[in-house]
């Protein structure tokens, strides 16, 4: 597992990237969001946390897992890798923090994360920066930057 951090400014109010969030537990907007994202559903929820199982599409191949979505809005949101095939290794995880400011919203994200799809010649933390920055230009994107 590589230990991932960052600290940004987006140029949203928080009621928007919180929308955002919340755009990403929808079955069908996922995957305008994200087109990776080839299928989704969920498999529980409880007053804390929702279970989804997705199918993302990694170089050609659909690899499937379940994710652990966990929000506490409006100031935390996470996730975790409960099992599956990748991209992201059974145990990764994510977790944010929202804080409103006059430029719009910071966000300050930790977590552990391992990609089953890089070759193990390769680096991961380099390319799950990659990969992450490539995710959050998608997010930016979607909310019309």
């Amino acid at each position: 597992m590589v230990d991932y951090a960052s600290d940004e400014v987006m140029p949203f109010p928080r009621e928007r990237i919180w929308q955002l969030l919340d755009d990403h537990l929808d079955e069908e907007k996922v995957a305008r969001i994200h087109p990776r994202i080839t299928r989704q559903s969920t498999v529980s929820r409880d007053a804390s946390s929702i279970v989804l199982a997705r199918s993302i599409d990694a170089r050609g191949r659909l690899l499937r897992s379940r994710w652990r979505i966990t929000a506490r809005p409006p100031d935390t949101y996470r996730w975790e890798i409960l099992e599956g095939e990748g991209p992201y290794a059974t145990g990764s995880w994510m977790e944010s923090s929202y804080t409103e400011e006059a430029r719009g919203t910071r966000v300050r994200s930790e977590g552990r994360l391992r990609l089953t799809v890089v070759p193990f010649l390769l680096p991961q933390g380099p390319v799950i920066r990659r990969v992450l920055d490539s995710i959050d230009a998608e997010d930016r994107r979607y909310l019309g930057t």
